[in-house]
């Protein structure tokens, strides 16, 4: 099955049995690789200095921007990708393609290169089991256009190109899960990676999908808190915030300040990502004003830990 659309559209499609014996070279290389690396490493990768490295994509409900948390093997998805997401050049101009691309969480990406298919692991395919990728980019912009909206995993079991056990690569039985790095990428004519929007999913056995497994979407970690409750700290006086707050990847959260300062005196708790303490009086108080600093929050993730960072601004009253 071709996906169709403009000149923007599709410009090659590989099934997953066609790539079978290839991909699973491939995955044998991924799993050498993640255990060695620890993590999805883009270190060594060359990319123009306006390159998206690691950027966060969503497994979404199709035709819509709406993320989806988990489902069974047959299951539809699309991926959502921040608006406007573009590679670092176009097709027409600089040759430059989209691929989607799977592989073992702590796999190195940067040492994949995408060639009709990637050299490791495997990728996004839909109902009929057609691999997406290479596809052309917006003219001009090289905006990503036209993303499916009928992914699934099931093809890459049913049509032969990924064995459950090669899926489900840890554990065995009941309780055999895999958790692999999924996305879209932008590689240059020579293959190499330049951009890519990436999340994680976990796929778990299932006696009850026609499959055998099941999946789970890990959302990238964000902070939520926009402002700091109360906003302003008295000078001689105990001061307690409200915790600051984050949501996916794998709590428990730690927290930490990495640019700018509070004031001397207040600390932030890196367990609770609560600010306190007492900003003394005299002459060695600090001045009053606004203090702006930036913190941020790394998951528990065990493999590939995520960090996401705010910037909050703290008065400090006489």
């Amino acid at each position: 099955m071709h996906i169709n659309g403009s000149d923007n559209s599709r410009s090659g499609a590989r099934s997953t049995r066609t790539g079978a014996s290839r991909a699973r070279v491939g995955l044998t290389a991924a799993l050498a690789t993640a255990a060695a690396a620890g993590t999805l490493a883009l270190a060594g990768a060359t990319p123009a200095s306006a390159s998206t490295l690691n950027g966060i994509a969503a497994l979404a409900s199709p035709g819509t921007s709406t993320p989806l948390t988990s489902g069974g093997s047959e299951a539809p998805f699309t991926v959502s990708l921040p608006a406007q997401a573009a590679c670092d050049g176009d097709t027409a101009t600089h040759g430059y393609h989209v691929y989607s691309y799977l592989v073992p969480q702590g796999t190195a990406l940067s040492g994949v290169t995408f060639e009709s298919f990637p050299s490791v692991g495997f990728g996004l395919v839909d109902n009929t089991g057609t691999y997406y990728g290479p596809v052309n980019t917006a003219i001009g912009t090289g905006q990503i256009v036209s993303i499916p909206n009928n992914f699934e995993w099931g093809p890459l079991v049913s049509d032969g190109g990924v064995t459950l056990a090669q899926l489900l690569y840890t554990g065995s039985g009941k309780k055999a899960t895999g958790v692999w790095e999924t996305g879209l990428a932008c590689a240059n004519s020579s293959g190499t990676l330049v951009d890519n929007w990436n999340i994680q999913v976990s796929f778990l056995a299932s006696a009850t999908d026609p499959n055998g497994f099941t999946w789970t979407a890990i959302p990238h970690v964000q902070v939520t808190t926009t402002a700091l409750t109360p906003s302003t700290a008295t000078i001689g006086t105990a001061y307690t915030s409200s915790a600051l707050t984050a949501s996916g990847g794998v709590s428990p959260y730690k927290w930490k300040v990495t640019s700018g300062a509070l004031p001397k005196g207040l600390k932030l708790g890196a367990s609770n990502g609560v600010i306190s303490g007492t900003v003394k009086a005299g002459k060695t108080a600090p001045a009053p004003g606004p203090y702006t600093f930036t913190v941020t929050v790394t998951d528990h993730t065990k493999k590939t830990k995520e960090t996401a960072s705010a910037t909050f601004v703290l008065n400090l009253a006489s």
